[in-house]
């Protein structure tokens, strides 16, 4: 963890004590895993229950690592089920900690920030209870800090955090018609990848990405490409998935792949949730049969000093052609059509944690 997160960490809770802190480190490095079991949902449904509602206390507070602190009594949190908070944690522990080195990190950051009379308590302090711990069981919080923050939270990763209000409206969807489609669409490098994987693996299904619909050189007219989002398939997007999706069940389509122009056959398994995700994703044509559909359209946005930066480390030698020809065709896109007006949710993702993070593109031209 690093030192400006933790100092802040430490300026928002002054009464923080030595075992408080070792604990965000430690939380930073290893997440929630000692936490999980079988009835993880229930003891979730009964903290709740005892917990009162602060609308003072956001959703998600990053501690590093990736991860952040879900709290369960900010009033957005109160709305999932128990069951989904449980499943937050559990996919949270389905991927790498940052583990012991992380936490060696974490520790010599807090002591050098002690050591610099910038943490609320001694160094002394701090070495006396670290040399008292093995460094390896989970510990809990003081008595000083659960009297003045009471805190109540669950260790889930940022992403899950980030999709809180998605999964608001999604659990409100399935509650109402047993079903739910979420369509996360932004300009290339905001994020929208890493945050649909991540409400696909919470609700244990795959994304069907608009990578697969790039459009064919045979239809890569002067005139078609000069449409705002002609590069797109949309038409065979609309009649192969949109089409499946509103039929019901298993889903066949065919992915284009633009590298070797060869035609992938795919399957997307029914599930009672389905996330679609990628630049053009919420392309007018679209728009009947989104509404029959009830999808739920969310526009994923971040910093565009923080996109360039994810770009540069995602293409490399091709990140030229992404600032020259790509990113000009999306933004003329998506300020032809207002797409972030359109949207029911914008969200705005968070700067990358560290390269593990990101998912790799294809040759294609848009995300």
């Amino acid at each position: 963890m690093e030192k400006t997160l933790l100092k802040k960490r430490m300026r928002e809770t002054p009464r923080m004590e030595s075992v408080d802190a070792v604990k965000l480190v430690y939380q930073s490095a290893f997440g929630c895993g000692h936490l999980l079991s079988e009835n993880c949902a229930r003891r979730v449904a009964e903290e709740l229950a005892h917990v009162a509602a602060c609308g003072d206390v956001p959703a998600l507070t990053p501690i590093g690592g990736g991860l952040g602190r879900l709290n369960l009594a900010a009033p957005a949190v109160r709305e999932l089920p128990p069951e989904r908070i449980a499943d937050m944690m559990r996919v949270t522990m389905a991927q790498p900690m940052g583990g012991e080195a992380a936490m060696a990190a974490g520790l010599e950051a807090l002591r050098e920030l002690a050591r610099a009379g910038e943490t609320p308590f001694s160094p002394e302090s701090l070495e006396a209870f670290l040399a008292g711990w093995d460094g390896h069981t989970p510990v809990s919080h003081s008595a000083a800090y659960r009297a003045a923050y009471a805190p109540s939270y669950r260790v889930v990763r940022e992403d899950l955090g980030t999709l809180v209000p998605v999964a608001i409206r999604i659990e409100r969807l399935l509650a109402e018609t047993g079903r739910a489609l979420a369509v996360l669409e932004g300009p290339c490098g905001s994020g929208k990848s890493t945050l649909a994987d991540a409400l696909a693996a919470l609700y244990h299904t795959l994304p069907i990405r608009m990578d697969d619909f790039f459009l064919p050189p045979p239809l890569r007219t002067a005139e078609r490409l000069q449409q705002p989002g002609g590069n797109v398939h949309y038409e065979r997007f609309r009649d192969e998935v949109l089409a499946g999706l509103m039929r019901g069940g298993d889903v066949a389509y065919r992915r284009y792949d633009c590298q070797s122009g060869a035609w992938v056959d795919r399957l997307h398994r029914a599930a009672p949730v389905a996330v679609i995700e990628g630049s053009y994703s919420h392309h007018p044509a679209f728009a009947q049969a989104y509404a029959a559909l009830d999808a739920l359209r969310v526009y994923v946005h971040t910093a565009e000093e923080e996109r360039i930066k994810r770009l540069r480390m995602r293409e490399g030698e091709r990140f030229f052609t992404f600032q020259t020809r790509w990113i000009p065709l999306e933004k003329s896109y998506i300020e032809a059509y207002d797409i972030k007006s359109g949207a029911d949710i914008a969200l705005e993702s968070q700067p990358w944690a560290c390269p593990a993070r990101r998912r790799g593109g294809t040759a294609c031209g848009f995300w």
